[in-house]
């Protein structure tokens, strides 16, 4: 499967099925949408491209999860078909024992990552202040974000260090069903 290829290959198919469990029929769908966002022709996405899904273009945290898509799936700001694939394969409902790429921990940490983008695997106030405005813009007053924030990390962080781990975050998210909330159904 080369930069250019227009066409999977059955060895692809099948290295593909094994990394993300998606069957032969789900990832032919899965690049026959990779084909259509990649309207140049490249082999790859770029942020431009993934700016064309109306979905992600209007959610306020669009281009956190771009950077996220590409950053910590891709490689050099871009994203090939495979890499696709195991990106959206997190998303996935349902279990295979030989996989864990769609476990709840999973889905929570690329969750967490949408937060912790130094990757130092804590999110501080400053990364929960950007979250913040992306979600709400210029209709908080600064100010308050940072109230907002304070008291945020005051209440999640349990050993008192003023960051927010993974296991702290996790905590937060007990009552959420985040394999739910976080799993697409992909066509068989």
């Amino acid at each position: 499967m080369g930069s250019n290829s227009s066409m999977l290959q059955k060895d692809d198919i099948q290295t593909i099925s094994s990394e993300t469990g998606f069957t032969a029929n789900q990832i032919k769908r899965l690049y026959s949408r990779f084909k259509n966002l990649d309207r140049n022709n490249t082999g790859y996405l770029d942020r431009s491209d993934f700016l064309l899904i109306p979905e992600l273009h209007v959610n306020p945290l669009c281009d956190r999860i771009i950077e996220v898509l590409i950053e910590d799936y891709g490689h050099e700001g871009r994203l090939n078909f495979r890499q696709f694939a195991k990106a959206f394969s997190t998303f996935r409902r349902g279990k295979i024992e030989r996989l864990d790429n769609n476990s709840k921990e999973n889905k929570l940490r690329f969750l967490f990552g949408i937060y912790d983008r130094d990757k130092d695997a804590k999110i501080n106030k400053t990364e929960l202040m950007t979250i913040l405005k992306m979600l709400v813009g210029s209709n908080i007053p600064e100010d308050q974000m940072n109230a907002i924030a304070e008291r945020t990390i005051a209440e999640l962080d349990v050993d008192g260090d003023e960051f927010i781990t993974f296991d702290e975050f996790c905590k937060t998210l007990t009552r959420i069903d985040i394999e739910d909330k976080m799993s697409v159904k992909f066509l068989a």
